[in-house]
């Protein structure tokens, strides 16, 4: 009898298609916090959803994990600040609720915008570069708890891809539900909402949003309903170069 054996990408390609990989791509659409710039009130994405709940989990370990398991925010900040973000599982129009445990990485950097072509796992390029880095086969490109790239249809070489340089995490819940994978820190209770905060400097930032029931894997990608607030307060320093300009301005306007 004959057998065939594939090569890494062609079985990492052959993997990402079976698994209904190319239904969607990474965007931010409907996804943008905005730029802050001070002073700005608390923002609110509701009504969003994430397919499956445990995309976020299974980018904890050596095979990665699917990005479309997941959906991909951004925002930018012109200074340095704590940022205070908040996700918390809900109904979108009767949507599945069940099971979900919100869970978020963060991370500097963006990816691909429009018009060029959005990033996904299955695009030749990110198979590649997937491929290159050895190891088990990669279910995908998502890593929840370290640096990862991925590229578009449009990628010829590794230079194209987006690279994303992780910032931290937060996630619902304890290993119960999320695993033992090291350097997880749940918030102790699985409650369908969880808070983390960060102080980053200024840049442009890609929040990922899944779900943390690791063992959710066998369960399939109905979507779940999640809510995702960021606040954002600026460092002292900040705030008094800030406070500085208003009352500079505030003075002028006097004259």
């Amino acid at each position: 009898m004959k057998s065939t054996i594939l090569s890494p990408i062609c079985t990492l390609a052959a993997l990402l298609a079976f698994t209904g990989a190319a239904s969607a791509h990474i965007g931010y659409t409907n996804r943008n916090f905005g730029t802050f710039a001070g002073g700005e009130a608390p923002v609110t994405i509701s009504n969003m959803t994430v397919g499956g709940n445990y995309g976020w989990a299974d980018g904890t370990d050596a095979d990665y994990g699917d990005s479309h398991r997941l959906r991909a925010y951004r925002f930018t900040l012109t200074y340095d600040a704590t940022v205070s973000i908040t996700a918390t599982a809900t109904t979108n129009n009767g949507l599945l609720l069940g099971d979900l445990l919100p869970a978020y990485s963060l991370y500097s950097g963006l990816a691909h915008l429009p018009p060029a072509a959005a990033d996904h796992d299955g695009a030749t390029v990110s198979v590649a570069w997937l491929s290159s880095l050895g190891g088990v086969t990669k279910e995908g490109a998502f890593v929840a708890l370290g640096d990862w790239k991925i590229g578009s249809d449009e990628g010829t070489t590794f230079a194209d891809l987006s690279s994303f340089t992780y910032r931290g995490h937060a996630a619902d819940g304890t290993d119960a539900n999320f695993g033992t994978t090291p350097g997880i820190n749940g918030d102790g209770l699985a409650d369908g909402t969880v808070t983390g905060s960060f102080f980053l400097p200024a840049g442009d930032y890609s929040l990922f949003v899944g779900g943390a029931l690791y063992a959710g894997q066998g369960s399939g990608t109905a979507n779940r309903g999640v809510n995702v607030t960021l606040s954002v307060v600026p460092e002292p320093s900040a705030a008094a170069v800030l406070l500085g300009a208003a009352l500079l301005t505030a003075g002028r306007r006097k004259r």
